[in-house]
């Protein structure tokens, strides 16, 4: 089975490089972005792998805005010019590790009767987002432009005049209902050419998520449901296939992983996991070698 993984990355070179070198195959490719405010030379090892993995265009994908997007749509735009066509894509962060072998994968893939797997639900969600996050939709109807101190001080300013001038209200393009979900996903080359023709027919699309809060959160998400494509749709999953802990539903970020948490992720159906920081707990990498991926 041909696999692409779009993998977004910042930090933990050496990470990486494991990250790629369990999920090489001998028949996957990798599209790797590394941010532009990284030093790329940090990664030069990866260039071992020759043809088989790309760096793709460099953007400042900075957590919490837009520009997580893009890289996400130039590796799309990377693989749909391949020679190669793919039977899935998968987008991972960095901080990614697999939790099942690549056969194991595979077999999951070729048995299931789904190839597109992405956590999605519309919004407002009450239930998660209480008060005055009103279920969420401040994402939508807020001006976001960021964490540092001039940019939030534009967000109040912005937002407090669009409650008096109408013109300057946000609104989501084409009248699309306001979805969310997970970043993480598996594509297949249906979901892949759906999504670029979108992007390519409503270039306002992506211009209305340069100010979305977390937009990488909301970008794929909205285009599967407000879709009425009945064959993609058929083609769904609404589960990303990662092992992911969170401290709460309000929770920024996920908990790093620990080999105290192994026992918990062996049980796990998913395919991966996420976070694994190299520097807090590196053992528990060396554990899912051992007992998971590498085990004879």
């Amino acid at each position: 089975m041909k696999k692409a993984y779009i993998v977004m990355a910042h930090k933990y070179p050496t990470h990486l490089h494991r990250l790629v070198d369990r999920l090489n195959d001998g028949f996957s490719h990798f599209f790797i972005h590394i941010d532009s405010k990284s030093d790329m030379s940090q990664f030069d090892s990866l260039k071992e792998y020759g043809a088989r993995l790309l760096f793709i265009d460099r953007f400042d994908a900075r957590w919490g805005k837009y520009g997580i997007t893009l890289p996400l749509l130039e590796g799309l735009r990377q693989i749909k010019s391949c020679s190669e066509t793919f039977d899935r894509i998968v987008v991972l962060s960095g901080q990614d590790y697999p939790i099942k072998s690549n056969k194991a994968i595979d077999d999951f893939y070729r048995n299931s009767p789904h190839s597109i797997f992405i956590n999605f639900f519309q919004i407002p969600n009450l239930e998660k987002w209480p008060g005055k996050d009103r279920g969420g939709l401040y994402r939508f109807d807020k001006y976001y432009f960021g964490d540092r101190w001039y940019e939030i001080l534009c967000s109040r300013t912005i937002n407090f005049l669009s409650s008096y001038l109408r013109f300057l209200k946000r609104r989501i393009p084409n009248q699309m209902a306001p979805y969310v979900g997970s970043a993480w996903i598996t594509l297949d080359m249906y979901a892949l050419d759906y999504i670029l023709k979108f992007n390519e027919k409503y270039p306002e699309y992506l211009h209305f998520h340069r100010n979305t809060f977390v937009a990488d959160e909301a970008f794929i998400p909205m285009l599967i449901g407000n879709s009425t494509d009945e064959e993609l749709l058929s083609r769904i999953e609404n589960r990303e296939k990662h092992f992911i802990l969170w401290e709460n539903d309000q929770s920024p970020h996920p908990k790093t992983l620990l080999k105290s948490h192994f026992g918990i992720i062996t049980r796990s159906v998913d395919l991966f996991a996420r976070k694994f920081d190299q520097n807090v707990d590196a053992e528990i990498l060396d554990i899912i070698d051992e007992q998971i991926l590498l085990k004879n």
